[in-house]
């Protein structure tokens, strides 16, 4: 500060003597010290304007530091939060070409569809998740009766969620709480298919393995029977896992597993007789002749009503003679019993060896103690006779590599050869996996197939299947066809 001041002063004097050359003496002196003094005071003022300067960055570093932590914080609570939330899934576009004769829809599975899934973190040992399933179809499909039909309008897979559930754990064990898509084995042929329930597994000391137990209850519509049962899973040798269990329904083999919601009786009532029509087929006319063909009153026979019309009832007892159906008439309709095609018990042992690089096995065999059945239809041919009596289910696939979404150009080859059961609810094992329709029960042969990854989280799949499959018609379930199916599509994962 001194040399400041000396070097103003000297400043000063400088401009005064060069300024002031003839100036007296006493007048010099005093403008000097007039210009040295406000010298200083210019001095002093931009002192305090520096230290007020100081002071205010200052403030405004400590500002700076605090909005710098705030949106530190503020960032990772945004981030927190998002980490709670994760959205993933894929869509679809397929394209089958299959001679299915049944009534399974022929194609029906040409479709688009989109699998939408969300987790959320409830705490860092619980998630909570749902699923939605989108899934219009877009092609002509033909039914039993070889009638033409076409997908219009929506259906009830149109993107509501369908299924949610928890999942979390405490201590060393595990759970799986609520409605989702669960199987048991590798390929699922005992059981794969949406359930209400819960698993409960925990991982088995000084082993590879993780054991479960479970009760079960598939959600289609009408059945109504729960299983439960447990399993292990796991590694158990140098490249060989095991995947094995049994499982008990709360039924018999003798109860019925629902009703068939989609195979009713109706029932027609004419008010003011004691006339019940079963069965109508074709148009209610008023008044007419019924003719019985029982031997005597009381014999579950049947007979025609206004025959000209082309439908039939069966007997009620007492109706004879002229009847008059001309007044109104009250309908019930009585779904049909599921009979119990799964017995009260089974298992599955399923395994999958990688014996060298790049080659994968992978077998399934399921069993249950279903009860062995025979069942009599009159069809086109007469009088026919269908045995039910294999209860077991085979799966094995060969895999050459795998395909990878993350690996743009990685493939994979398969070859699948199955054997199921014949099973008059359609069914394979309890309820397995029919894998979109591709793998039907009473069918036994041959799947070829491809994956491949064109770009990062795109994958192509195409198979084709040869197998001797079961008519399943009405009086033409004795019989068996060539079954040739193509199924192609494409998966955008995100």
């Amino acid at each position: 500060m001194n040399q400041k001041k000396t070097t103003a002063l000297l400043l000063g004097l400088t401009m005064s003597l060069t300024g002031t050359a003839f100036a007296a003496p006493t007048d010099q002196a005093q403008d000097i010290d007039s210009r040295i003094a406000a010298l200083e005071q210019q001095q002093s003022n931009l002192e305090k304007e520096i230290k007020e300067l100081r002071h205010q960055n200052s403030q405004l570093k400590n500002q700076t530091r605090s909005q710098k932590k705030q949106l530190s914080g503020l960032s990772k609570s945004v981030k927190s939060e998002l980490d709670r939330v994760h959205i993933s899934g894929f869509g679809r576009v397929s394209w089958d070409n299959d001679n299915i004769k049944g009534y399974t829809d022929r194609n029906d599975n040409r479709r688009f569809y989109l699998d939408l899934k969300g987790k959320f973190k409830v705490n860092d040992d619980w998630n909570f998740n749902f699923e939605s399933e989108t899934n219009p179809r877009y092609a002509n499909y033909v039914m039993a009766d070889g009638t033409l039909k076409s997908h219009n309008g929506h259906d009830d897979e149109d993107g509501v969620i369908q299924r949610v559930w928890a999942e979390g754990k405490t201590g060393v064990v595990n759970y799986d709480i609520g409605r989702r898509w669960r199987g048991l084995g590798f390929q699922n042929i005992l059981l794969g298919n949406e359930t209400d329930g819960a698993v409960i597994s925990t991982a088995i000391p000084k082993s590879k393995l993780t054991a479960n137990a479970f009760y079960l209850t598939p959600t289609d519509k009408g059945y109504d029977f729960s299983v439960y049962g447990a399993g292990v899973q796991g590694q158990v040798g140098h490249g060989l896992q095991i995947s094995a269990a049994i499982a008990k329904l709360n039924i018999g083999k003798h109860e019925s597993m629902g009703q068939n919601v989609y195979d009713t009786t109706k029932t027609f009532k004419v008010e003011g007789t004691d006339v019940t029509i079963k069965d109508i087929k074709g148009s209610l006319k008023g008044g007419g002749t019924f003719t019985w063909y029982g031997g005597k009153p009381g014999d579950q026979s049947y007979g025609d009503f206004n025959r000209d019309s082309g439908f039939t009832i069966y007997y009620t007892p007492g109706l004879s003679g002229k009847v008059d159906a001309s007044g109104t008439y009250t309908v019930t309709e009585t779904p049909s019993e599921y009979r119990n095609t799964a017995g009260s018990l089974g298992f599955v042992l399923s395994a999958m060896w990688n014996p060298m690089k790049n080659i994968f096995l992978i077998g399934d065999y399921a069993r249950t103690n279903g009860q062995d059945y025979t069942v009599g239809e009159w069809g086109a041919n007469g009088y026919t006779e269908t045995k039910y009596d294999k209860h077991d289910c085979t799966a094995l696939r060969l895999n050459y590599r795998w395909s990878n979404i993350n690996d743009p150009g990685s493939f994979q080859l398969y070859a699948r050869w199955y054997n199921y059961a014949r099973n008059i609810n359609n069914l394979v094992g309890i309820f397995g996996d029919k894998e979109w329709g591709a793998l039907q029960p009473g069918s036994k042969g041959w799947i070829l197939g491809f994956k491949y990854v064109p770009a990062k989280n795109i994958e192509w799949e195409t198979f084709y299947e040869m197998a001797t499959a079961q008519n399943t018609l009405y009086g033409h379930k004795n019989e068996t066809y060539h079954r040739n199916f193509v199924r192609t599509m494409v998966d955008y994962h995100f």
